[in-house]
């Protein structure tokens, strides 16, 4: 039988016992008021705003909320007296009313001031009524407190001249970091674009070592500006005077990429900038069923005229060589026939796999199909050093995955043929691993791979061709990653996230209040947000469950905002949140890290480059928050942060230091893009002019350790009105190319012109000025 709503069942209870028995028997039955949630907004350095929820029970109620220090919280449980012995209230007079009604109201706010700044404080909301008072459960918060770890003391002491002034404490970087403008001042009028925003699609990828970074862009500008694909693309590159661009950008014919671009045409970079892989375009250009234009090759490349085809680009010498050539392929179909797709790499890009229905080498079986071969019956073929190989045995194989399933050196690739999991080593025969196994992640060495069965999770040893079921009882959602040896991977599971080592499960994370512990969006390895350490010793993940205790409850949505967790299984196997509030304060908005970027849409959509979020050492984390985690950020808006470990840089806290890497004061916000290994440069997109010499737009920065460069005398930072404002953008007549927008700089080569137009995301969230003090020093 359907039960009536509570309120309801109150409400006829109500009637019948004031009918019964008369009022005095009502508010017996109602019982004493409760006590719901409870949390804190507003921290600044020297006040608080209290919230908090009341269930009145049916009788006329008040609230006040209790606040006390916590060195006199904890001195009154050692004297033995009430832990709330002498707090003071709020509001400070006549209690608060909640009224009297049936189920949980809202309080209203209470805002208290003259607090110690930098101080821990305990506070509860107690509820008071005819039948009782109810006390709520403690919690607590911390006052701000503003930790300048800025240019005092560095060597490039001209920095405070222009973007580390330390006047108001505004632009204070940590580590001696200083912003450097990477992308070039002048664009043609256009700016840089953020991850996926070109057609779906851009390469933004950093050098490992730091100093080098590459990019794309709508616009076409330089001295040399060469083309107008849908988005050119370019490296810059730190010199002792500044940075410097170069633009890699190729002539092509207008329409290579069809009216409606999948992407842009660099699809990836070697982990040192070295090398760059470029798709040529369609295999058929122009409209119409008859292909009227052929894409001519590169000259000195080796490409076969109007073939679609990929280019390595040697980024030392600015050489292409075609993948497939006249000498490598024997090129059965015809160009308007033919298609390449992209389909892994090994991290140097000295190992290619690219996956085509045509026959480009002996033993391969190609499938006729409506035009020339089957496009489901694919074959897969590894490029190195200018020789093609076939992989699979059979048509309708696929790599197992974009990143990871070939090894360093090209010997191991791991695929799926026919619903089974294959691994060729060599040129030798493949060998099965499962039937219906799905591919996780790999050794670098590809010499142990991880793979899943119907919620088993398997280690596969190359070297006896033999698995084991690490986990018996199944239930295995995902992989998060596995240390670079093999010996430890993270999983998850509705009970939450593991680690397994030489055996042993050992509990990472459980979830709460029905949440995750890891979200979906954490794995797989290849395109996941979650990091794991060479060693396997450090995780990196999100999460929407409050696994540390943090009220992660956005106070504008009132759902559960993503946070971002670091578990040490070396220190004791702790797990910290690196972007709970330091005051305890509910979120405004959601931190996230980024998982592999995205070049594209659909099933030829690249997704292999995962920016570098997790220093090399793990004593570095770099994320992006819509929160306002420091005094200084104060845009409402999405921003890039840093924590670093005790002992790296000029941290010395205990539980690591919490840094802003962007301005905070940009309305547009900013966003992490990539950083160095030992995470000493840190590349965000921003159009803040944090430089004297941006005029605006959107640019790359760097907040380098030891870096800037010097200023002239008098140069001043351009800010909000009296930044120089953007030159028109050129306006030319149409020159036949298929995609609308703005074009590009007049140039000898047919152009494709692109939208000039930047999409931007605003985030406006009201906050009260108390937020936005200076606190003390």
């Amino acid at each position: 039988m359907l039960r009536p709503p509570r309120g309801l069942r109150w409400v006829v209870l109500c009637a019948f016992l004031t009918a019964l028995l008369g009022p005095a028997a009502l508010a017996q039955a109602a019982g004493a008021p409760q006590v719901g949630a409870v949390w804190v907004t507003e921290v600044s350095s020297a006040s608080v705003r209290f919230n908090g929820e009341v269930d009145p029970e049916g009788l006329p109620t008040t609230y006040r909320f209790e606040y006390i220090t916590d060195a006199a919280y904890k001195e009154n449980l050692a004297r033995g007296r009430e832990g709330f012995a002498g707090a003071a209230l709020a509001p400070a007079g006549l209690p608060g009313k909640a009224g009297s009604g049936l189920g949980y109201v809202t309080v209203e706010p209470q805002e208290v001031t003259a607090l110690l700044f930098a101080s821990l404080y305990d506070y509860r909301l107690t509820a008071t009524s005819a039948d009782g008072t109810t006390p709520g459960l403690p919690h607590a918060f911390i006052t701000q407190q503003i930790v300048v770890r800025g240019p005092e003391g560095c060597p490039n002491n001209f920095l405070r001249e222009e973007n580390n002034s330390q006047e108001n404490n505004e632009l204070a970087l940590p580590d001696c970091r200083a912003y450097e403008m990477v992308s070039p001042p002048e664009k043609n009028g256009g700016a840089i674009q953020g991850p996926e925003r070109n057609h779906g699609g851009d390469v933004l990828q950093a050098a490992a070592a730091g100093g080098e970074i590459t990019y794309s862009s709508a616009s076409s500008f330089g001295e040399e500006a060469k083309g107008a694909p849908p988005a050119s693309q370019y490296i810059s590159r730190r010199t002792q005077g500044g940075w410097t661009a170069e633009d890699l950008t190729v002539p092509i014919v207008s329409g290579s990429y069809g009216n409606e671009p999948n992407g842009v045409p660099y699809q990836l970079f070697s982990a040192d900038l070295a090398r760059g892989l470029m798709l040529n375009g369609l295999h058929c250009r122009g409209e119409g069923t008859d292909c009227p234009v052929l894409n001519p090759p590169l000259p000195g490349s080796g490409a076969p005229n109007g073939y679609q085809d990929y280019y390595l680009r040697d980024n030392e010498d600015g050489s292409y060589t075609a993948v497939v050539t006249e000498a490598n392929a024997e090129l059965h179909l015809e160009a308007t026939e033919f298609n390449l797709a992209f389909a892994g790499a090994s991290p140097d890009l000295h190992h290619l796999v690219f996956s085509t229905c045509a026959t480009l080498t002996p033993g391969a079986t190609e499938v006729p199909g409506s035009e020339g071969c089957d496009p489901t019956k694919p074959n897969l073929y590894e490029y190195t050093e200018g020789r093609l190989s076939l992989i699979n045995v059979a048509p309708g194989a696929a790599l197992a995955a974009q990143g990871g399933a070939v090894s360093a050196d090209g010997s191991r690739v791991y695929f799926t043929e026919a619903g089974k999991l294959w691994l060729r080593e060599g040129s030798g025969s493949p060998h099965e691993l499962a039937a219906g196994g799905e591919f996780q992640t790999a050794t670098p060495d590809g010499a142990s791979a991880f793979y899943t069965v119907a919620g088993h999770l398997y280690s596969y040893s190359a070297a006896s061709h033999s698995s084991t079921d690490l986990t018996p009882s199944g239930g295995v959602e995902g992989v998060l990653g596995a240390s670079e040896d093999g010996s430890r991977v993270y999983y998850a599971t509705p009970s939450g996230i593991f680690l397994s080592q030489a055996g042993v499960r050992t509990p990472v994370a459980a979830p709460a209040a029905a949440q995750p512990a890891a979200q979906p969006s954490d794995y797989p390895p290849t395109t996941g947000t979650a990091r794991v350490s060479a060693g396997g010793e450090t995780l990196l993940f999100l999460s929407k469950a409050p696994l540390t205790g943090y009220d992660n409850t956005d106070q504008s949505t009132g759902q559960p905002d993503s946070e971002v967790f670091l578990y040490d299984a070396s220190g004791g196997g702790r797990v910290t949140c690196l972007s709970c509030n330091p005051t305890d304060e509910r979120p405004i908005g959601p931190s996230t890290i980024p998982g592999a970027v995205s070049n594209g849409t659909g099933p030829d959509a690249v997704d292999v480059y995962k920016p570098r979020v997790l220093s090399a050492d793990s004593h570095r984390v770099f994320f992006d928050s819509s929160d306002a985690l420091v005094p200084l950020d104060a845009n409402h808006a999405s921003d890039v942060y840093q924590w670093e470990a005790q002992g790296e840089g000029t941290c010395q806290r205990p539980d690591g230091c919490l840094d802003l890497i962007s301005s905070g004061k940009d309305p547009e916000g900013a966003s992490f893009v990539d950083a160095s290994a030992d995470g000493s440069d840190v590349y965000f997109l921003t159009s803040a002019s944090l430089v004297s010499s941006d005029p605006g737009s959107a640019d790359i920065y760097d907040a380098r350790i030891g870096g800037g460069f010097p200023v002239a005398k008098g140069g001043e930072i351009c800010v909000g009105e009296s930044c120089i404002p953007l030159p028109p953008p050129v306006e030319e007549p149409p020159v036949g190319t298929m995609i609308p927008g703005p074009a590009n700089p007049p140039v000898s080569f047919p152009k494709i012109k692109t939208p000039g137009k930047q999409h931007r995301h605003h985030r406006r969230r009201h906050k009260r000025a108390t937020r936005h003090r200076r606190g003390h020093r």
